[in-house]
């Protein structure tokens, strides 16, 4: 097998691992009145602002109107601002507000500790070989390199 085949079935392994466990510290840092698809749709705004409800209904795997009945009830809380955008106003765009960004704020700092303490163990060096190659993979995908 190629180093290329090698390493990428490597990355496949250990994504899943990762998210797996980056969504459980997430998770963990979150409000208990947060449901994992609201929460998820903060992390959707987050990562997207401006992103589209129809987006965020396919990102969650709901359809457009449970995405619709999500998003309202975010926003009745305080957590998410919508905005009609677009030919028509049809297009909802979606902001975190400032609680939302606080509330994912707090869930990423948690999730970067809890993780930063489980890579601790790993001598400096392999840390920041690791820093570098995946900001190398993280190019790649996203066709910023050569």
């Amino acid at each position: 097998m190629s180093a290329s085949l090698a390493c990428a079935r490597q990355v496949l392994d250990a994504v899943p691992l990762l998210m797996r466990e980056i969504r459980s510290e997430m998770r963990q840092s979150a409000p208990a009145a947060l449901s994992l698809p609201s929460f998820r749709a903060l992390i959707f705004a987050h990562v997207n602002p401006g992103g589209s409800l129809t987006e965020l209904a396919v990102h969650l795997g709901v359809t457009l109107p449970t995405a619709s009945v999500a998003v309202d009830k975010l926003a009745a809380r305080g957590l998410l601002l919508t905005s009609r955008e677009g030919s028509g106003q049809r297009r909802r765009a979606l902001y975190l507000s400032a609680q939302g960004e606080r509330v994912v704020r707090r869930a990423m700092e948690h999730t970067v500790k809890a993780l930063g303490a489980r890579l601790q163990v790993l001598p400096v060096q392999q840390l920041k070989t690791l820093q570098r190659s995946l900001a190398e993979l993280s190019d790649q995908v996203a066709g910023t390199t050569g």
